[in-house]
């Protein structure tokens, strides 16, 4: 069990050793074999999924490490359940193919489930580890990346059963079948990487400002000192590529690095916060119009204010708080108003909203005694009353040239959100030519980092478009629509980099129907739990 733990967590990144994902599992599979029953091989693989989660997502104990503990236990509990349901089926008794199959579907579905149940957490998918070797995530564009972790642990579930039940020629047809399903995938990703006509789109720049947070969101650089590295650094960056204005078409800033930028922010009594969102809207504003290039910045929406106490103090607070994105045309004009910015639609629990308020009331409660006493009052709104906003980006001499759409933070790694952002409406085409993610992992040190970078990489295989990256503690860079990765800023620098955007005007099947793959997985996984219940209830095997 701590084997697998140890070869999984190799396997990605930042390691990077993605072949070890090929038998990764195969230590875990052979004590759920040999557990001495159902029960037992539930928890040891409990055990083994907590170690793994802990491994990989140790950077969150300097945020909560209480939370972690209880987050990485809760996720350990798909690794037991998975094993409960692979023994209780009997699914490594089948024959080795369809033994190979089943349990694919199974933990399929549990990833599927994971990212999901309780807002999920899309994240660590067995997948993300083939991002070094591309032509075996092309067909994301199909199933999803819950396709590749199909892939692998078909064969990793291959490589148990000939250990358990030694090679011979009997699971010659049956290791044939998966090396041909193998070379099937692998033929269909050189095949699409191929095919790849793209157009010529944007000249776009990222830019990453190397701001940590400490685990109470108090930023390392005041207003004043994020604005000034911004304006600053995009500057420099232009003068790098010659200064001539519309050489650069857009340029990233990453999320919430500017104060509220909407006009409601006027009404409160922090006339020092007032201020800094009326400077930085006047230079991002005048950047823009100089340079005739958009500007795109995260920052907060505020609203909706009202009185509060806080330690003691009355001061107005909004109840209507976004984690929000700002689009400044070439012109130097922008807008606030629904539509013309994005609302974070996927917020992370605890970091952006307590869970529970309305559906397990009394955990609510819990949760706001343990916090602060306006705990409550933190609570942001998310925007899915705004609807998906697609951007539309003019050109230096002012014409609509380019759409995207904008994921915040670990929102590119909710595919389902994703692809729904690109699904196409009445003319039948994609609603955007590219993705731009504005992320804070700030939070965040270790391995982090690279993890979502390799996350992100299947939103551009999934939907087939290119995607740009503005991290504020980095990764910064591209993604094109098959999944190179290019121009990056390296992790914990500052700096900022410029790449042009190339468009694939191609409408992925995953585009068009989303996670039709993990659902049937889901399903398969639900009459196998349901046979395997009713079969003991009845019979008492």
């Amino acid at each position: 069990m701590v084997l697998s733990a140890i070869l999984l967590t190799l396997a990605f990144a930042p390691f990077g050793q993605f072949y070890l994902a090929w038998i990764g599992l195969v230590p875990w599979l052979l004590v759920v074999h040999r557990a001495s029953s159902m029960l037992k091989a539930a928890l040891w693989s409990w055990l083994a999924g907590t170690l793994f989660f802990g491994a990989n997502m140790y950077w969150l104990v300097p945020v909560n490490g209480l939370g972690m503990i209880a987050l990485m236990v809760y996720c350990g509990l798909f690794w037991g359940l998975i094993a409960w349901l692979t023994r209780a089926a009997g699914l490594l008794h089948l024959r080795a193919v369809a033994a190979a199959l089943a349990i694919a579907a199974v933990w399929t579905a549990g990833e599927y489930v994971r990212a999901h149940l309780f807002t999920g957490l899309p994240l660590l998918f067995f997948g993300d580890t083939q991002t070094p070797i591309l032509p075996m995530c092309q067909i994301a564009d199909t199933l999803g990346v819950y396709g590749v972790s199909f892939w692998l642990v078909s064969l990793n579930v291959l490589g148990a059963l000939l250990l358990i039940r030694g090679a011979s020629r009997k699971l010659l047809p049956d290791a044939a079948v998966l090396a041909a399903l193998t070379a099937a995938s692998l033929a269909y990703g050189v095949w699409r990487m191929d095919q790849t006509a793209t157009t010529p789109g944007p000249m776009v720049m990222v830019v990453q400002s190397n701001d940590p947070q400490s685990n109470k969101g108090e930023k390392s650089m005041s207003d004043e000192e994020l604005l000034k590295f911004h304006l600053d650094t995009t500057r420099q960056e232009l003068a790098r590529l010659g200064g001539k204005p519309g050489t650069v078409n857009l340029s990233v800033w990453s999320e919430t690095v500017m104060p509220p930028l909407n006009h409601q922010i006027h009404e409160i009594e922090y006339t020092m916060l007032a201020h800094n969102s009326e400077m930085a809207i006047q230079g991002i504003s005048a950047l823009a119009a100089e340079n005739r290039m958009g500007v795109l910045t995260g920052a907060r929406y505020w609203d909706k204010f009202h009185w509060i106490d806080m330690d003691g103090e009355q001061v107005k607070f909004p109840a209507d708080q976004r984690n929000s994105a700002y689009l400044f045309q070439p012109d130097g004009t922008f807008g606030d108003g629904p539509g013309e910015r994005y609302d974070k639609i996927h917020l992370v629990p605890f970091g952006e909203f307590i869970p529970f308020k309305h559906s397990i009331p009394f955990l609510y409660r819990l949760f706001l005694w343990l916090g602060p006493h306006y705990y409550a009052e933190y609570e942001l709104q998310d925007g899915s009353d705004n609807g998906l906003t697609v951007f539309a980006l003019r050109n230096a001499a002012g014409a609509q040239a380019w759409r995207f759409v904008t994921p915040i933070c670990f929102e590119d790694g909710d595919s389902a959100l994703c692809a729904a952002m690109f699904r196409p409406g009445a003319d039948g085409r994609k609603r955007a030519d590219f993705i731009v993610n504005i992320t804070n992992d700030g939070w965040f040190t270790g391995g982090e980092n690279a993890q979502h970078l390799q996350s992100a990489v299947f939103r551009s295989i999934e939907n087939r478009v290119p995607q740009a990256r503005s991290v504020n503690t980095g990764i910064s860079g591209f993604v094109d629509s098959v999944g190179h990765i290019s121009n990056v800023v390296p992790v914990r620098t500052a700096g900022a980099n410029t790449a042009q955007l190339l468009l694939d005007d191609r409408l992925s099947p995953y585009t068009r129907w989303g996670d039709w793959f993990a659902w049937m997985c889901v399903i398969f996984s639900g009459g196998a739990a349901t046979a395997a219940y009713g079969r003991r209830f009845f019979h008492g095997a």
